[in-house]
């Protein structure tokens, strides 16, 4: 697993079994799992986390179990992502079984349906059914419905086109706090298929009352965003977030080729990267270090750790000190660090929980000689939204480094 960027400096492994007790190093050996997530995420009505949790000296690997079976998830954030897009699942199959929902549909005298499954089914036949007036809300609706009627359209690609059907998929998933470019297929279906149908009833039936009350959740909240950016990212198609997003960079003087490494970048989806350009921006600085490490494949583990680490060097530039500039440790090795106005060296670590051991030591010592090489670094700190435990931390504060755990603050 690629960790980024101080951890891929240290040359940290994947270890899924305890390693033999070193006197000068750590034990790599369970953790107590209630004492890194919420406890909402331990025991619900969806899936149980064992108490259990294997460390690896930076990331954990959780035992998660549920009605599909268990499995072994690599990293607190992706558990968060993983218990959530559950409940969406759970919260999408009471829409899509509500006999009350159908009936929304078409209220006002049209023809009832048993469930949303019926207006995926037919979006033509239910549009052609709604009353008189809701038909001349819909507008462009019934072209679509005529066009089709006589041969010279697809009634279902002409429907779902112009009744908004992607907005309103962008606009659920934010609602439930999954991505709308999950690769969770049975999401992904799920939240289609309720799109489809909802898009197909939005001007006549106010279904504020029928959604998910939970408000947007971790997809896109957890970085704090904006009504605005908000907006983007419900109302925008990829292509649009991409023009967007290379205007940005490119004004931020990021070369063209990093530019376009990242936006090419499968690995992201398009609200990652469009949350990842908005952060950069905020900035304000030449971005190519990071989007050149953000441009390497990278699996989903990996594109939460970019996420989280884009989140730690804003959040020290808005409250601690400014950043002036992003730096690129290692291309090899393929690290990240920024210095800020006060001459810190800043290096943003994304784990879950980080324990002393030969490699860590190596790399410290590392970080300490390229920090003495440049005259423009008085201080150096690590900075981390995990833990960090005593051992480490007394060792980091030997050597003059200083470290931060829970930089993004504790999980709830």
């Amino acid at each position: 697993m690629r960790s980024i960027p101080f951890l891929l400096l240290l040359g940290l492994p994947v270890l899924s079994a305890q390693v033999a007790p070193q006197s000068n190093y750590e034990v790599l050996e369970p953790v107590p799992a209630a004492n890194f997530i919420p406890a909402v995420l331990m025991t619900n009505t969806h899936c149980t986390v064992a108490p259990m949790a294997q460390t690896d000296g930076l990331h954990l690997t959780y035992t998660l179990q549920s009605p599909a079976g268990t499995e072994s998830i690599v990293g607190t954030q992706s558990l968060i992502t993983r218990v959530t897009e559950m409940k969406a699942l759970v919260a999408l199959d009471e829409i899509d079984n509500s006999e009350e929902f159908g009936k929304a549909l078409l209220k006002a005298g049209a023809e009832k349906v048993g469930s949303v499954r019926d207006v995926v089914k037919d979006p033509l036949g239910t549009v052609q059914r709604l009353p008189l007036g809701a038909s001349r809300l819909l507008g462009r609706v019934s072209t679509s419905v005529k066009n089709a009627a006589e041969g010279n359209a697809d009634p279902r690609a002409g429907a779902q086109q112009v009744l908004g059907v992607r907005r309103m998929k962008n606009e659920l998933a934010a609602r439930f706090g999954v991505s709308p470019y999950s690769r969770n297929a049975l999401l992904q279906n799920k939240l289609d298929a309720t799109a489809r149908a909802m898009a197909g009833g939005a001007l006549v039936v106010n279904l504020s009352g029928l959604m998910f009350t939970g408000g947007v959740g971790t997809a896109i909240s957890v970085v704090g965003v904006n009504q605005t950016l908000q907006r983007t990212l419900i109302e925008s198609t990829p292509e649009e977030m991409a023009v967007k997003n290379r205007a940005i960079l490119l004004a931020l003087k990021a070369a063209p080729d990093a530019v376009e490494g990242f936006l090419s970048n499968p690995s992201l989806s398009p609200w990652q990267k469009t949350i990842l350009t908005a952060e950069l921006k905020d900035i304000g600085l030449n971005p190519d270090p990071f989007l050149r490490l953000a441009s390497k494949p990278a699996t989903q583990e990996e594109v939460l750790d970019e996420m989280q680490i884009m989140q730690i060097l804003l959040k020290h530039h808005k409250e601690i000190a400014p950043i002036v500039s992003i730096i690129s440790i290692s291309e090899v090795a393929g690290a990240l660090a920024a210095l800020d106005a006060n001459g810190t060296l800043v290096t943003p670590v994304s784990a879950d929980l980080i324990l002393w051991s030969a490699t860590k030591e190596s790399g410290a010592d590392a970080l300490l000689k390229m920090a003495k090489e440049d005259p423009r670094v008085k201080h150096v700190t690590l900075v981390t939204d995990g833990l960090v435990s005593a051992r480490a931390m007394e060792e980091f504060d030997k050597r003059g480094i200083f470290a931060t755990p829970q930089a993004l603050g504790p999980l709830r």
